[in-house]
């Protein structure tokens, strides 16, 4: 099995690309803030930003990769039988090298998406923010759009926690830019990312 560990900044697309490559080639996509919330939901508190920082926190501290850690339990439990799975919202070296240690230097590839921050600020207007996020992202969404800073420091949060360090020594990476130079469209990158999978899962 390939684990397609999929990283980069907020909006810059890695999510809606394994969405649609993952249902035209049958890549399940496994997120590991889903697990965040199954622990939040265990403990019978209540889904807010306090909760959830404070509990991923607590788990944290007990293993530093313990999310990609649930989600590689899922993986086995789930598509133990797919040739290659999508992980999203590893930000962390520390996690890969478990996926490594678990699976394989070969079997697990780093795929960044990358786009400048003009663009993935103009991004938190697009549609697809709203209907395809819980609530509290939607709020999370108007507050940046109303105040940059807060989008700003988000970014250095999540470089913070490495994911800049993912992005360097990724495999791949996919240009997401549609404002700027060099810029491309949506149907190229889906095509580019399609193309790349291909590859990787032919070489599985």
């Amino acid at each position: 099995m390939k684990i397609i560990v999929v990283v980069g900044l907020p909006l810059s697309g890695k999510t809606t690309h394994c969405k649609i490559i993952s249902e035209k080639k049958g890549i399940p996509l496994v997120e590991t803030g889903t697990f965040v919330f199954k622990e939040v939901e265990k403990l019978g508190l209540e889904a807010t930003p306090e909760n959830v920082q404070k509990v991923a926190g607590e788990c944290k501290s007990i293993s530093d990769s313990y999310f990609t850690e649930r989600a590689v339990e899922f993986i086995e439990q789930t598509h133990n039988d797919a040739p290659a799975v999508f992980i999203s919202g590893i930000k962390a070296r520390s996690e890969v090298d478990f996926l490594i240690k678990k699976f394989g230097k070969d079997n697990v590839i780093i795929i960044a998406f990358h786009a400048s921050p003009d663009t993935r600020f103009a991004r938190l207007g697009n549609p697809d923010r709203t209907d395809d996020t819980r609530g509290s992202k939607t709020e999370e969404d108007k507050a940046m759009r109303e105040d940059r800073t807060r989008f700003e420091l988000r970014d250095r949060k999540e470089l913070g926690y490495g994911v800049g360090t993912l992005i360097a020594l990724s495999d791949h990476v996919i240009n997401t830019e549609d404002r700027k130079w060099p810029y491309h469209n949506f149907d190229y990158t889906i095509r580019e990312f399609g193309l790349i999978m291909d590859d990787i899962i032919s070489g599985a």
